[in-house]
Order: C-alpha cells, then sequence, then structure tokens
C-alpha cells in the first residue's frame, strides 16, 4: 500500500504539472491573441510533444484509480480519489511553478523559436512567418536574432 501511495503522489505530482502548462499556455495564447477567443493562439503555442505527455499522464493516473478499486475496494478506492484530487490541488499550490511563472514562459518561448527554425530548414515559410509573428508579440525579435546569424 505504502509503494502505491507513493506512486499516486509522483502521478498527481505530473498531473499537477500538466494542469499549470495547460494554464501556462491558455493565458500566453490568450495575451497573444487580438480577438476574444476562449483559448487565443493556445494551440499554436503549446509544444508538439506535451500533448502526447499529457495522455499519458491521464492514462497512468485512470490506470493508478482503477488499480485502486481493484485492488483495496470500493471504499478505499473512493479515499484514494479524494485524496488523490486533493494531493493534485495542494501540489500546485505549494511545490509547483504558478502558471504565470518564468519556468512555463521559458520552455513555450524556447519551443516557438525551435519550431521557427524547424520551419525554416523545411522550407515552410508560412508557418514561419506565423511562429515569428507569434514571437514578437512575445517580445521575442527573431527576424533580428536571425540576421545577426547570417
Amino acid at each position: 500500500m505504502t509503494v502505491y501511495l507513493i506512486c499516486m503522489f509522483l502521478i498527481s505530482l505530473a498531473l499537477g504539472y500538466v494542469l499549470a502548462f495547460t494554464g501556462a499556455t491558455l493565458s500566453i495564447g490568450r495575451s497573444l491573441s487580438d480577438d476574444v477567443t476562449p483559448t487565443g493562439y493556445q494551440d499554436a503555442i503549446t509544444p508538439p510533444k506535451f500533448s502526447t505527455f499529457a495522455i499519458a499522464v491521464s492514462i497512468i493516473c485512470a490506470g493508478g484509480l482503477i488499480y485502486g478499486f481493484w485492488k483495496f475496494g470500493w471504499l478505499a478506492g473512493f479515499a484514494i480519489i479524494i485524496g488523490f484530487f486533493f494531493a493534485v490541488v495542494i501540489n500546485k499550490v505549494i511545490i509547483l511553478p504558478k502558471s504565470d511563472s518564468d519556468h512555463f514562459r521559458k520552455i513555450i518561448i524556447h519551443s516557438m523559436i525551435n519550431r521557427h527554425a524547424d520551419f525554416l530548414r523545411a522550407g515552410d515559410t508560412l508557418r514561419a512567418s506565423a511562429m515569428e509573428m507569434l514571437l514578437k508579440k512575445l517580445g521575442m525579435p527573431v527576424h533580428e536574432f536571425m540576421n545577426q546569424l547570417k
């Protein structure tokens, strides 16, 4: 039971991180958008591999909670679910970086710069210019950086 609870705590950290990062991409995506849309440019600025990570964390969470029901019974299973989501909230509030932190902003900007370079390398000038526009709105003058590199 102890090993299970430790694993569930670690999974709650991962889920809290996913939720905090999703909040960061949502707030930055909305700030970049000129229109009043629910998500703004959230989909454009989210790193490509993040969705795979988020799905894997979700599946592991569901599997861990289902295992708790199966192994320890329905009463303990409900207690595990309540404790798990309580741990997620506590982790987000106390341990993990906040959604508006520099930690998440740096990850998002780094991913956008890498995608911009990948688009240029692949000859996809339309996507590269769109990513450059978003980076400029974030205060990252990519075109000036590119001119300095040449």
